[in-house]
This record gives C-alpha cells, sequence and structure tokens, in this order.
C-alpha cells in the first residue's frame, strides 16, 4: 500500500483516533474526616494523588467533653475534606490514608469514597479527573 491509498485516520483534539474511543475514568467524591490541626498535611497527602479539586469544611465532634476526657482526647474541633477523584486512583488514596491514620500521631481520622454518577460538561470532566487538553495546534489537522 502506498501513501495515496493507505486509510488516514483522524485525531481528535484529545489525541485519540476516531475510531478509538477515549476510556472516561469515573470520578469519587472521597470524603475525609480529621482533627483540624492536621488539615494542611492530609490536603497536601490527597493533592499528591492528582487531585484538582478540594472543599475543606470546618467541623466539630459530636462526643461530650466528658467522653474526651475519659478517651485522652484533646480537641473535638474536625475538618471535613470533600475531594474529587479519578476512581482508578481512589483505592491507592485510601490506603494512603489508612496508613497515616494508623502512624501519624493525632493523625486519626476517616475516609471513605462515594460514587459520583454523572459530571456535565467535557471541560469540567477533564479538569476535576485531572486530564488536560492538549495545547492549540496539537493532534489538529
Amino acid at each position: 500500500m502506498n501513501d495515496a491509498t493507505k486509510p488516514r485516520v483522524r485525531r481528535q483534539r484529545n489525541g485519540h483516533s476516531a475510531s478509538e474511543p477515549s476510556a472516561v475514568k469515573k470520578l469519587k467524591l472521597l470524603i475525609t474526616v480529621v482533627n483540624k490541626n492536621k488539615t494542611e498535611f492530609y490536603t497536601d497527602l490527597l493533592q499528591s494523588f492528582e487531585i484538582n479539586m478540594q472543599l475543606v469544611m470546618r467541623a466539630h465532634g459530636t462526643a461530650g467533653s466528658e467522653m474526651l476526657h475519659y478517651m485522652g482526647l484533646e480537641e473535638s474541633e474536625k475538618t471535613v475534606i470533600f475531594s474529587l477523584i479519578r476512581e482508578d486512583r481512589a483505592a491507592a488514596a485510601l490506603a494512603a490514608l489508612d496508613e497515616k491514620f494508623r502512624t501519624i500521631r493525632g493523625g486519626k481520622g476517616i475516609a471513605y469514597t462515594v460514587p459520583i454518577s454523572g459530571v456535565i460538561g467535557a471541560a469540567i470532566y477533564q479538569f476535576l479527573s485531572n486530564q488536560p487538553t492538549p495545547g492549540k495546534g496539537e493532534n489538529a489537522r
């Protein structure tokens, strides 16, 4: 087959050919509850899993002061970190959090994920899943 008779594969903006659809990575909402004084540590840790968006909210634990004293805990001020993470990275993030919860002094917490059923808009999805669009001119014909 010479160059004139070879089938041309049209490339889309994302670099994939039109005949091979790109696999969409599902997203999950990762919810992490930690002591307020460890917020920055855990947001930095989560960012290492290519999380582009985190929402940090202050919270207050439900245990009364007597119970906290009995359990040897000092503070009940908490932080809830909401992170959007790709499904393929969620297990590794949860494992890293579990390891830190067990080994960091005062670093106890809880973490779990909730599936996200949909995201509207390609640009929003690309940002949230940390899949940047190719620069202008790349893969364009």
